[in-house]
């Protein structure tokens, strides 16, 4: 039943900067001397150490502002485990120690004195794109020297906590709603109070930029999805990879795929994807098959999951897929399946339909539900109250009539694939984050006419000792925390199965 999505997808126009007459947003960006920008990424990756939709916008971020003639620095969490080719050039790692719930991860830790030499920093413009407390160091330097700071915000943040306990504890009667009452409001006031401290907050959907502003962010907020990678994403019709994979499953070579993409974590849901196919999907449709493309901490789980419902055989996991590889898996499936209700955006669901997939979704207020449109682009699904049978009988059925009705794939693909032009093309992001970038230059001089550098050496001590001691005291609690929880596989081969930030 397969059929190439790539036959009907839009050509993609002329890009901005095409015309040598035209410039590209970013080349309209100057400093206050008129030269090109020096600036400060700061990042909580310093390489690609495994699939990560951030690490990934970081990386195009970075290539993007280069090409463009400025200077930029990429500041993260030291990474014992990279290679000096994954790394871009001029990359400050800090002191870090690992993160066992989530191998590759690193929580940056405030031990180097050298870090608070404020002559030693001269940037005209800080890039938060971080959900540790490294965004405490871009917060110092916005009051010490006055240098503008964008915040960007890519995580939900109870989802992110919950996740560093072990999944047992769970199931013991008020843990969830514990967790929410101790956790949920100081995180979220402590984010608050960083993001008030900036010159902008950077969202990727509106439902999220409703969520910050509810809880009390006051800067601008500009909402910026992700764009989408086209030294990656552009090109002919590529290699069908399943092929082989249905055959040395003993599978037949017409089976309908469904894909599921993304690092495997529990926030991410995708067991409920699993147990959806078993319970809805695999019954009214029995040619069916499931590919759970990525890997990560939960993945043994999954493959229980897919066993105790007895549809192992038929859920096929792919294991992790280099990033120039992921083009093959979206053109050549048939609906792409995302039950997270965790995203953010989503950049697995974002290529998805750029790629022409048609795409059944979760309603999360958020990534999701700022993607897809009902009916136009695919089907979004409300996921239910406190028992999901409702939602996942809703979500089975979409899936089941969409793998029964070619001609709905087709049109739902068709507009995937337009409307993500629309949204995520590398121009339209690269002109909004240069808007933002120019709306925090002219926060930082409305709001901070006096740099604490030009004030007393006592009020200077003041400020550093300040955003220092909340930086070490809460990533060191985040770093015994995830203790809790061991690692369950290492850290992923970054060069040999993604680009680096600079390549």
């Amino acid at each position: 039943m397969h059929e190439n999505n790539s036959e009907f997808l839009p050509r993609l126009g002329p890009q901005v900067g095409a015309d040598p007459v035209t410039l590209r947003p970013f080349e309209t960006l100057r400093s206050p001397s008129g030269g090109p920008l020096k600036v400060a990424i700061l990042s909580d990756f310093v390489r690609v150490s495994y699939a990560n939709g951030a690490v990934f916008q970081t990386r195009s971020l970075y290539r993007s502002l280069r090409e463009c003639g400025h200077q930029v620095t990429v500041i993260g969490p030291c990474d014992p485990d990279a290679h000096p080719s994954e790394l871009a050039p001029g990359t400050i790692q800090v002191p870090s120690r690992p993160m066992h719930a989530y191998p590759g991860v690193h929580v940056p830790l405030p031990l180097d004195s050298q870090l608070f030499d404020v002559d030693r920093w001269d940037f005209d413009i800080v890039f938060a794109q971080t959900t540790s407390l490294l965004a405490e160091f871009g917060v110092w330097l916005r009051k010490m020297k006055g240098i503008p700071l964008l915040c960007v915000n890519t995580t939900h943040l109870p989802s992110a906590y919950e996740v560093l306990l072990p999944g047992w504890l769970s199931g013991v009667p008020g843990f969830r709603e514990g967790v929410d009452f101790c956790l949920r409001g100081p995180f979220e006031q402590l984010f608050c109070n960083i993001y008030n401290e900036s010159d902008g907050l950077v969202v990727l959907s509106d439902g999220l930029k409703k969520y910050w502003t509810e809880r009390g962010v006051k800067v601008p907020v500009h909402v910026i999805p992700r764009a989408v990678s086209l030294d990656v994403f552009a090109g002919a019709s590529r290699e069908d990879p399943y092929a082989e994979l249905l055959a040395r499953a003993g599978l037949a070579a017409n089976s309908t795929r469904l894909v599921c993409a993304g690092r495997h974590t529990r926030e991410k849901a995708q067991d409920r994807a699993i147990q959806i196919f078993a319970s809805r999907i695999l019954p009214a449709a029995p040619n069916t098959v499931l590919f759970m493309v990525g890997n990560g901490p939960d993945t043994a789980y999954y493959r229980q999951v897919a066993a105790s419902h007895g549809v192992l055989e038929r859920v096929l996991f792919v294991g992790e897929v280099p990033f120039r590889d992921m083009p093959n898996y979206y053109e050549h499936g048939d609906v792409f399946v995302h039950t997270s209700l965790s995203e953010t955006f989503g950049n697995v669901l974002g290529e998805a339909l750029w790629s022409g997939m048609a795409v059944v979704a979760m309603a999360d207020g958020m990534g999701a539900s700022s993607q897809v449109e009902d009916r136009v682009n695919g089907y979004l699904i409300a996921p239910g109250g406190s028992s999901c049978r409702e939602g996942d009988a809703r979500f089975g059925d979409a899936v089941v009539s969409l793998v029964t009705d070619r001609l709905a794939r087709r049109r739902f693909g068709r507009e995937a694939a337009r409307l993500a032009r629309l949204r995520s093309a590398p121009h339209v992001v690269e002109r909004l984050t240069a808007d933002a970038f120019r709306a925090a230059r002219r926060h930082v001089g409305e709001t901070l006419p006096v740099p604490d550098m030009h004030r007393s050496r006592l009020q200077q001590l003041a400020t550093t000792a300040k955003h220092a001691h909340r930086w070490a005291l809460i990533m060191s609690g985040v770093y015994l925390t995830g203790r809790l929880r061991p690692s369950q596989e290492r850290a992923g081969k970054g060069a040999s199965l993604h680009p680096s930030f600079a390549r």
